[in-house]
């Protein structure tokens, strides 16, 4: 909610945006509660609660600035602590796609 009462941040699937910005807060809030939680993982980096399959990637989010931290959770950990996965974890080349978080990752 912070971005978007100091970044002018608003997603265009919530409409248009009004000049109420209790208003604003209520509809993002309202479509908040429909996407993905989040589930953390270390500090600023979370996965997703949804879809429950495999090969979810993991998030770094801090505000609305969110990018692929690893494609999935495996492969996260080898990027965040700096080791070479073995040989036998297939080579990701794409994230699964994730409602709202993906939608916005810069």
């Amino acid at each position: 909610m912070f971005d978007i009462e100091h970044n002018a941040f608003w997603m265009e699937e919530w409409g248009e945006k009004s000049n109420d910005l209790n208003e604003n807060i209520m509809v993002a809030e309202i479509y908040y509660e429909t996407y993905p939680k989040m589930i953390p993982i270390y500090s600023h980096r979370y996965i997703p609660s949804e879809p429950h399959k495999t090969g979810n990637p993991v998030f770094s989010i801090y505000q609305t600035d969110i990018i692929y931290y690893g494609y999935d959770l495996a492969h996260y950990f080898a990027h965040e602590f700096r080791f070479e996965l073995s040989d036998k974890f297939p080579i990701i080349d794409a994230p699964n796609h994730i409602d709202f978080w993906g939608d916005i990752e810069s």
